[in-house]
């Protein structure tokens, strides 16, 4: 083969698209079925060994039902130790409750730490029809 005829090498369009399209359909066919996490971000401070969050009551059910949260993008296992009654922060004007939870890890004391955490696994194609 020389250089002309490899120039002159017939496009086969129509083939090509049906690749493009046959791979974009199982691309999306398989991000539909990955899981996911719903994740809520706040912040924390460790004393007497264990995390102190103040969670609204909008995402009370968070905690209980999560599965772990992150910090500095470790993940950790936790066990919720106590839930206060609703609470009021008059300045803001929002509910929420002190909740109180163990995990794993040795901070120094009054330790303010943002933690993300991960709740209601469910795959993607789920969380559209949710949303729809």
């Amino acid at each position: 083969m020389n250089y002309e005829k490899l120039l002159n090498i017939p496009y086969k369009s129509f083939r090509v698209f049906l690749i493009i399209m046959a791979i974009s359909i199982i691309v999306f066919i398989s991000v539909l079925n990955i899981k996911v996490y719903d994740v809520y971000n706040t912040y924390a401070i460790y004393q007497n060994s264990h995390l102190i969050l103040n969670i609204p009551i909008n995402y009370s059910d968070t905690i209980t039902n999560a599965e772990y949260f992150k910090i500095d993008d470790e993940k950790y296992e936790f066990e919720v130790l106590s839930v206060s009654e609703i609470l009021v922060d008059t300045n803001a004007m929002i509910n929420y409750q002190e909740v109180i939870v163990s995990y794993d890890k040795v901070m120094p004391e009054n330790t303010i730490v943002n933690v993300s955490i991960y709740y209601d696994r469910e795959k993607v194609l789920e969380k559209i029809k949710n949303l729809i």
